[in-house]
């Protein structure tokens, strides 16, 4: 299966809920929980791909929240390269949670700081 077609499926899962494209959920968790790589390569795709801010919270809530709390300190410089021009990925990563324990919280906070999340000059996902 091509990228590309698990990427659509995925978000029609999200959109109808239809077990037929249940498939592309789970492919996506298992790419994420098992591979930092690939899991970066789906996310990422994900990200850019999330033609509404409800779809890219989707997103953010799982796979990018399962990529950075499985394999944080793996994925994080590419993470904070991709974000210095990727608008997306800095709204994504304002809708992840449950980092607070976890090595990679104190870089994500400051890409939070740095794209003004935290003092309220834009509003998070």
């Amino acid at each position: 299966m091509l990228p590309e077609q698990i990427v659509d499926a995925y978000f029609r899962y999200h959109q109808k809920h239809d077990k037929a494209d249940e498939w592309a959920w789970e492919k996506v968790d298992d790419l994420v929980r098992a591979d930092p790589d690939e899991g970066w390569r789906i996310t990422f795709m994900l990200v850019n791909k999330a033609e509404t801010d409800e779809a890219l919270a989707y997103v953010a809530a799982g796979p990018l929240e399962d990529l950075l709390k499985n394999h944080g300190l793996t994925v994080i410089d590419r993470i904070e390269e991709e974000s210095r021009k990727n608008a997306r990925l800095h709204l994504a990563l304002s809708g992840v949670w449950g980092l607070k324990t976890l090595p990679v919280y104190d870089r994500w906070y400051a890409l939070m700081q740095k794209y003004g999340y935290t003092d309220g000059r834009r509003k998070a996902l």
